[in-house]
């Protein structure tokens, strides 16, 4: 290992502990040098066998923190890489810087197949146009993650009585073939099972 990498690696690791200090107003800045880091495996260099142990020891953050920060990061290096750029354009910076916790949550939605892309974009919206604050976000989440399940329970249900609704009505017709042929039930009793069947078949939903 050359000196100059030796010193470019002690400039970044200062560098890094400057800026988790102010990580709250610069946590772009941060995550990124969190990825860069991370990418090299540079954290062992200074004596750390886990990310998470030099996030937390050497930088004063929570291991939970360091990685949403860093996913976060990544996630914007990946999907919004126009919010990157603002932030280190100087004079361009974005009005509102979006919390990292927002940008977790909106990386963990896009995961979600059981929320829809148009629901996405509106949390998109939520966490760079209002820059809302991730209880906010996650609020809006759960209620999705909620109307879902209620809905696809109400879909379960419909589907369970429209089958047995079904079978019944087959059942029904296959009995009064079956009666009917061999004359075993009177005409009037064969027409009530009719009836019977229609009005279930008006039941299906």
């Amino acid at each position: 290992m050359t000196s100059g990498v030796s010193t470019e690696q002690d400039e970044l690791r200062q560098k890094t502990v400057e800026v988790a200090r102010r990580h709250k107003a610069s946590w772009i800045e941060l995550g990124q040098y969190l990825h860069t880091i991370l990418k090299n495996k540079m954290f062992k260099y200074w004596g750390y066998i886990e990310f998470e142990h030099y996030c937390a020891k050497e930088l004063g953050i929570r291991a939970n923190t360091g990685v949403k920060m860093l996913r976060s990061y990544q996630y914007l290096e990946r999907e919004e890489p126009k919010v990157i750029e603002a932030h280190f354009s100087e004079g361009q910076n974005p009005r509102k810087i979006p919390n990292y916790e927002s940008v977790n949550l909106l990386r963990l939605a896009r995961n979600n197949k059981q929320i829809t892309p148009k629901e996405i974009a509106a949390i998109r919206e939520d966490v760079f146009e209002e820059a809302k604050e991730p209880k906010e976000v996650r609020a809006f989440v759960r209620k999705l993650l909620s109307d879902r399940q209620t809905k696809d329970i109400a879909e379960v249900r419909k589907s369970h009585r429209n089958s047995a609704i079904k079978r019944l009505i087959s059942v029904l017709a296959h009995t009064k073939e079956e009666l009917g042929s061999e004359n075993l039930l009177p005409a009037y009793l064969l027409k009530q099972i009719d009836d019977l069947a229609k009005k279930l078949a008006d039941q299906l939903e």
